[in-house]
């Protein structure tokens, strides 16, 4: 689908003139939708469609849009999916500018579904006309009172917050219903449905533009549109705007059940962590966690390098705290001097100054502000975090002492440098009571418990610290022009002779500049012999044939052979091997390489995904491969800062760092290797499939690719 003009989505959200095509007093989301938008505020010319052009829900209809005579900004279409593609033709014909399909039974049901999708699609583009869902229940723009919705809605205390962007409608229900529970400000939602034509994407970037959205809760099921989801990605982080992601697939139960929702294909459920990692992109697990993270991170914005400060009531509380920030990969440090000094003075003669920080019960209102103000103020602290568990907030509301401890808290949380939140212990609810303390007080508050703000801050110091490292600080002005557009990939050779075998890979890889063990190519038992002796030592043995993927499968492989006579014979036990094994294989001879001992073996691939193109996979290899499973993935194109972080992320990590006696490895030269891995099998052009370096050794700066296997689309 053509990209969406920047103020496409500002003017499908609000409106002047809405239809609603399929309206009928039997319908109930003609009902809910009717009453929404009046609850809602909505302002605009509101024209009911029902091909009897009778009175609906009191109000006066036409029989088409085209009867309205009046201009239409967006039909709501809720007619059975046969009739869709003459509603869309009628909106067409009225000059509409969007429409939003609320029916279902399309792509979700299968080829007969997919193929009416595609001609509702076709119809509309010729109109110009741009298309929300199908199968959708809406959109909500609370910020502009425009309740397009088919639900019951009950708007936020705040219209700016969360922009709630969502493939399912009931997830957007679900969402917008936790965030009114919870007094969390919601900009807009969106429910996109089957994205026939705008996508989520397309949302993305209006809320990146949008002020009244501070943060974007996504959820998705499948991305249908890569290039245009990996650009508003990178426009969201050159506008340090944070993007909190729930995106099912990880199970094969989920695969199936989301093809039969939405239609699509559930992708590598791996290969979307690398991404959210390379784009800086929030990922969680959970509902709940997905509206946690997106409020706390637009409240709280990029964070400084540091980590928390927690102070409660309970010393039992504050020790749960801080393993629960640890666990996430919060850091707690510890008191500077001065700073514990400061804090005797707000403390009982019993208390200890320490993070996290115990107040104790008898602490006075006005020092729980002061130690606040003094923890904030300490170098190394980046939020901070006040837990009062045993309270229900509406409590504070009742008592004077707690009252004036709320409102101390609140102001010391609002005025420091550094982001502070007053937190629940657990899931708790906030009433009347609560939400008018909250509102008198304007306290940063949350009541969806320690631990998923916990690991909502875990979430948010994350991104904060990929902004540092992909150069979007954390204040200052958003980069604009280059830094928000796509890196181009690395351009292709497309060499008349592709290498097939595996000495031909390294002859190419060799030519491209990457790092390769020295080999020979021996044709006869007299040549593997005269190599063998060049290379001094021990020596392995390889079939060498573009027909034998996997060598040591058919023992094709022969490890630490010395003398001429153990060269001379594995030779003719490696022939003899492959024209058992494999009597119509192409036999080119026999690879001759020096024995390698020491160093760690990583993997190191190259291979074509059907959805994001090319993509790297790194991690360890060798014996390691299967059993650890330790392989971080990104999409090319990389840069040298990626691989090093792809390199910190993996669990064996520290084995590269030297471990028992073994050196450290040259981490820049290794980052290098890789990323020149890369650039030459994106080189070798579109039919490659696939390009494995396993393993390629690292053994301080001595780094070589001992194997390399390629994979073409194209037979022999």
């Amino acid at each position: 689908p053509p990209s969406p003009g920047r103020d496409t989505i500002a003017q499908l959200l609000q409106p002047q003139a809405i239809a609603i095509v399929g309206a009928s007093d039997r319908s109930r989301w003609s009902e809910a939708l009717c009453d929404n938008l009046d609850r809602g505020g909505y302002r605009g010319a509101l024209h009911l469609i029902n091909r009897h052009g009778s009175p609906v829900h009191g109000r006066l209809s036409h029989t088409s849009c085209q009867a309205v005579g009046a201009p239409i900004d967006v039909g709501i279409i809720m007619v059975p999916a046969a009739a869709v593609p003459d509603a869309i033709d009628d909106l067409a014909a009225a000059r509409a500018g969007s429409a939003v399909v609320l029916s279902s039974g399309f792509a979700e049901t299968g080829e007969a579904g997919r193929a009416l999708q595609a001609e509702i699609t076709a119809r509309a583009r010729r109109a110009n006309l741009r298309l929300v869902g199908p199968n959708s229940l809406g959109f909500i723009n609370f910020a502009g009172g425009v309740h397009a919705w088919t639900t019951p809605v009950r708007a936020p205390s705040r219209a700016e917050g969360v922009a709630i962007i969502s493939q399912s409608g009931a997830t957007a229900f679900f969402l917008t219903e936790l965030a009114w529970q919870q007094d969390l400000g919601v900009s807009f939602v969106a429910a996109t449905g089957n994205e026939a034509d705008l996508d989520a994407s397309a949302f993305i970037e209006h809320a990146i533009d949008d002020p009244a959205s501070h943060a974007i809760a996504l959820f998705i099921e499948t991305v249908r549109q890569p290039a245009r989801f990996l650009a508003a990605a990178r426009r969201a982080a050159a506008a340090r705007k944070p993007v909190v992601v729930l995106k099912v697939g990880a199970s094969d139960a989920v695969t199936r059940s989301a093809q039969a929702h939405t239609g699509a294909l559930v992708g590598d459920d791996r290969l979307f962590d690398g991404l959210c990692e390379q784009y800086g992109l929030i990922r969680v697990r959970s509902v709940e966690q997905l509206l946690a993270t997106a409020d706390i991170a637009g409240r709280a914005g990029p964070l400084r390098e540091g980590g928390l400060a927690i102070l409660s009531n309970s010393g039992g509380i504050c020790e749960i705290a801080a393993d629960t920030a640890e666990a996430h990969g919060l850091a707690v440090p510890a008191l500077a001097p001065e700073t514990a000094s400061r804090l005797r003075e707000a403390l009982p003669g019993f208390g200890t100054p320490n993070n996290p920080l115990d107040l104790t019960g008898g602490v006075e209102p006005a020092r729980c502000a002061d130690a606040v103000r003094h923890l904030a103020d300490q170098p190394g602290i980046a939020a901070v975090l006040c837990i009062w568990y045993a309270v229900p907030l509406e409590l504070f509301e009742e008592s004077e002492r707690l009252s004036a401890l709320h409102q101390h808290l609140a102001s010391a949380l609002n005025d420091i440098a550094v982001p502070g939140f007053m937190v629940s212990y657990t899931h708790t609810r906030i009433n009347d009571h609560a939400r008018a303390l909250l509102a008198r007080h304007h306290a940063p508050y949350s009541a969806l418990g320690l631990d998923r703000v916990v690991q909502a801050l875990a979430g948010v110091s994350k991104w904060s610290a990929f902004l540092r490292r992909s150069g979007h600080q954390a204040t200052g002005p958003a980069p604009s022009g280059e830094a928000n557009a796509a890196p181009k990939l690395y351009p292709a050779a497309n060499p008349v002779v592709r290498p097939r075998s595996e000495h031909a890979a390294l002859a190419w890889l060799a030519s491209e500049g990457v790092p390769v063990i020295p080999f020979t190519l021996a044709t006869n038992a007299e040549a593997s012999v005269a190599a063998a002796r060049a290379a001094g030592g021990s020596v392995v043995l390889k079939i060498a044939s573009p027909d034998i993927a996997h060598k040591s499968e058919i023992g094709g492989v022969l490890l630490n052979l010395t003398g001429d006579a153990a060269v001379a014979a594995g030779y003719a036990q490696l022939i003899e091997a492959a024209r058992r094994h494999a009597p119509e294989a192409k036999i080119d001879g026999v690879l001759v390489t020096p024995m390698r001992r020491g160093g760690i073996e990583l993997i190191v691939g190259i291979a074509r995904d059907p959805e994001w193109g090319w993509v790297l996979a790194l991690g360890l290899g060798g014996v390691w491969v299967e059993a650890l499973k330790d392989v971080a993935l990104r999409v090319l194109p990389v840069g040298q800062p990626d691989i090093l972080h792809m390199l910190a992320g993996l669990k064996g990590a520290s084995l590269l760092r030297g471990y028992r006696g073994t050196p450290a490895a040259d981490l820049d030269r290794l980052a290098a290797a890789v990323l020149a891995i890369a650039q030459a099998a994106t080189r070798l052009g579109p039919e490659l499939l696939a390009l494995d370096i396993n393993p390629l050794r690292v053994h301080g700066s001595d780094i070589e690719a001992l194997d390399a296997l390629c994979v073409w689309s194209d037979p022999l």
